[in-house]
């Protein structure tokens, strides 16, 4: 098997054996597949995903009814600004979301105008049937017993399918908590590309699973099946290129990165408005593209985009801000030659449809 890292410009193949194999698979996502062949695109391109999910308290417990939908009316404003850019967001909707009239019949007339797409993401402690215990350990699906697990994501796939009309061929799972069935659980599906890997983050330490070693080009979780579209960060610094053997091993302390970053010798940077400067994305950006990398995936969560729901947006002031980081994003984008992209396009050049 060939595992393949990207964290610095170019890329390392390297044949993993034994315990080592081991010791570097995310714990509960399958091993990492060989590259999807995405020539067809010709060039680099880039994705907007949106994790599209109800409001709830950060700081606080899981809870299974405490939570609302008010932003979902600041939603359209980001909207137009990615149609104005030629900008096709995908709204990756959770459990809540779909189950709301206006909200989806908000989502479900955008893909039907082709001006958005929408797919899945699961937070096991709002999808029914609501059977395990409400907690941290919970909250990521890789932890739940595979038949809860595949029953909410059943679950989930139609409420998307009636309510707005949409069968869904992406997936994310809230919190990034792939499991090991997971990728067969969407193949039953037809869901065609997972972007639940975060790659270079490891979750073990709040029972999740790690990802430090997963590649950043899209690969095939199930071969000829499932697409791995993983979320995009890079290593920036004098040191980048030892990133993916350091960060986690030797720099795993909140207070030596921060020393590291300070001292631009080596920073973790996600593609991401939420608690990363315009300035650190855009030269993220262009370590991506030095790295040959041919899709660039953006994520935020959708409730960043109305005051006070997360700890991102808590003024008018910050949402500005976050407004005004898409905007020099696009523009930098656009002046790179990246491309906007869609999951439709990568599913075509993938499976040839």
């Amino acid at each position: 098997m060939a595992t393949w890292i990207i964290g610095i410009p170019g890329a390392i193949s390297m044949d993993m054996k034994g315990a080592a194999t081991t010791s570097l698979r995310p714990r509960c996502f399958p091993g990492n597949g060989p590259r999807v062949d995405l020539d067809t695109l010709q060039g680099p391109h880039f994705i907007v995903s949106v994790d599209t999910e109800e409001e709830f308290d950060w700081s606080g417990p899981f809870t299974r009814d405490q939570h609302g939908l008010t932003h979902l009316d600041a939603i359209e404003p980001f909207q137009k600004l990615c149609e104005q850019n030629g900008v096709r967001p995908v709204y990756l909707v959770d459990y809540p979301v779909a189950a709301n009239g206006p909200g989806a019949e908000m989502f479900g007339d955008w893909a039907r105008s082709g001006v958005a797409e929408v797919g899945l993401q699961l937070h096991p402690w709002v999808t029914p049937p609501l059977v395990e215990t409400v907690s941290t350990h919970n909250s990521y699906a890789c932890n739940l017993p595979p038949e809860t697990e595949r029953a909410k994501l059943h679950s989930l796939y139609e409420i998307v399918e009636k309510r707005i009309g949409v069968q869904a061929e992406s997936y994310r799972a809230g919190r990034y908590g792939a499991g090991a069935s997971t990728a067969n659980f969407l193949a039953e599906l037809g869901v065609r590309v997972d972007t639940s890997v975060r790659s270079l983050f490891d979750y073990r330490p709040q029972g999740g699973p790690n990802y430090a070693r997963c590649p950043l080009t899209p690969y095939w979780a199930l071969e000829g099946k499932l697409i791995e579209l993983p979320v995009t960060s890079v290593f920036g610094g004098a040191l980048r290129s030892m990133g993916p053997m350091l960060f986690d091993r030797v720099f795993a302390s909140d207070t030596m990165r921060s020393v590291l970053a300070r001292g631009k010798m080596l920073e973790r940077i996600a593609l991401t408005p939420e608690g990363i400067p315009v300035e650190k994305a855009i030269e993220a950006i262009d370590i991506a593209l030095e790295a040959c990398l041919p899709v660039l995936t953006f994520s935020f969560h959708s409730p960043s985009l109305a005051v006070g729901h997360t700890p991102y947006v808590r003024t008018e002031q910050q949402l500005e801000a976050f407004y005004a980081w898409w905007h020099i994003v696009f523009a930098h984008l656009a002046k790179r030659g990246v491309k906007p992209g869609s999951v439709n396009q990568i599913v075509k050049a993938a499976f040839g449809d």
